[in-house]
């Protein structure tokens, strides 16, 4: 399997990262398939450079993002591209939306003001 994920360059404390294509087996720093892009998060403001057309190709072909990965993916608007492509996909990738579930404090006002609407109504 074929994994697109972070691998690791910079000194101790500023850290900066290329964004590689590579087997899920070879490590962290290990060999890989093709570089892709590079990520400053220390730099203000970040800066993101990806080859857009090379990481579409990869997803398109199987190539599973880390969830770190998927995030600087979206940001670029790959990941809206490929979902555009194959939207069977999608659930795979839940966890970029923010949202979150509701609360149960939540839940429960709209509980209490459903059968309150339901006796206006009558």
């Amino acid at each position: 399997m074929v994994k697109i994920r972070l691998r690791r360059l910079g000194n101790k404390g500023r850290p900066f990262y290329r964004v590689v294509v590579a087997k899920s087996s070879a490590g962290r720093n290990g060999a890989f398939v093709e570089t892709i892009g590079t990520y400053d998060p220390v730099s203000q403001p970040k800066k993101l450079e990806i080859k857009e057309d090379r990481a579409l190709f990869w997803l398109m072909n199987g190539a599973e993002p880390t969830e770190t990965a998927a995030y600087l993916l979206k940001k670029v608007g790959v990941m809206a591209q490929f979902l555009e492509a194959r939207p069977g996909q999608a659930k795979k990738y839940k966890f970029l939306d923010k949202r979150t579930a509701p609360t149960a404090a939540v839940v429960e006002v709209e509980v209490e003001a459903e059968p309150a609407a339901e006796e206006v109504a009558a």
